[in-house]
């Protein structure tokens, strides 16, 4: 068996252990990504059918977070109710009937054991169609559960070393659209996505995708997210995990570029540990 560099990285608490990783900023981080997060195969209307379509994920938010995963990418619809609504995961309408609440539990569960890891909860998606969404009520439900967590946009361009001073608990960035309904003191503006802007993509088109994305300029740094992922129309999510591994091995060019790489069935690659040793790379690298 080929020894791997990664083989032994904690995934519980990866960010913790990367080299000087206080010295670069939220960000600077290359973070590796669960796309449509909220759609796993342990979700209680996972269906093999239709699942090999609507299902990008192995298991729970719990379970992504323990193995590595560090930015959710996250679709949420919203059904009316009394006294309060429901606030659903779901693909192109499709729900996977995991709430919002086990998210919330999930990320405060986590940063209890592991308190100096870092999360982005990308609300990617927030309505299912013509559905009516309640921005009141998601803002309230999160700013509630979550505010004691929340990173300030504010907050941006300070050192991770510069956040673990000032809070042992600000550890998660609500990163969605704007609304005025959404309380701008706790949440980022949108994270842009780039992905190859068709639901039909195969290996060689993701690709081009991925070296196109990665050689136009950018302006400034930000957090965004590079969609590798690749469908076919009778399979689904393609099995591309030794391409994942080949194209963002951290002796390569493209995952020093990258910010939050979201792929899908993450941990079935090396993406968890390939992003832990190109952060140390990237601390080291900015040393004065």
């Amino acid at each position: 068996m080929t020894y791997s560099p990664t083989a032994n990285v904690d995934k519980q608490r990866w960010m913790s252990t990367v080299t000087d990783v206080d010295r670069l900023k939220l960000i600077d981080l290359i973070w590796p990504g669960a796309h449509n997060a909220g759609m796993d195969k342990k979700a209680p209307n996972y269906e093999v059918i239709i699942g090999n379509w609507t299902t990008c994920q192995n298991d729970s938010f719990a379970w992504q977070l323990a193995n590595g995963a560090r930015a959710l990418d996250l679709r949420l619809g919203y059904t009316p109710g009394s006294p309060k609504g429901t606030f659903y995961f779901h693909h192109n309408g499709y729900q996977s009937y995991r709430v919002l609440e086990e998210l919330i539990d999930a990320v405060n569960a986590f940063l209890e054991r592991n308190p100096d890891e870092f999360i982005v909860l990308d609300f990617h998606q927030l309505g299912d169609g013509e559905k009516h969404f309640d921005y009141r009520q998601f803002n309230d439900l999160l700013v509630q559960r979550l505010g004691h967590r929340a990173i300030s946009p504010d907050d941006e361009e300070k050192t991770i070393g510069e956040l673990k001073a000032a809070s042992s608990q600000k550890r998660v960035v609500l990163a969605s659209r704007a609304s005025i309904e959404l309380d701008m003191d706790y949440f980022w503006g949108t994270t842009p996505h780039r992905w190859s802007g068709s639901r039909l993509t195969g290996v060689d088109d993701l690709r081009r995708h991925i070296d196109t994305t990665l050689a136009t300029p950018r302006f400034g740094s930000y957090l965004w997210s590079l969609a590798a992922t690749s469908y076919t129309f009778l399979g689904g999510p393609m099995d591309i995990k030794q391409h994942i591994n080949e194209w963002f091995h951290p002796h390569r060019d493209w995952i020093s570029q990258c910010s939050i790489i979201s792929t899908d069935f993450f941990d079935e690659s090396q993406i968890v540990g390939y992003c832990w040793m190109a952060n140390s790379m990237k601390a080291v690298s900015q040393q004065a």
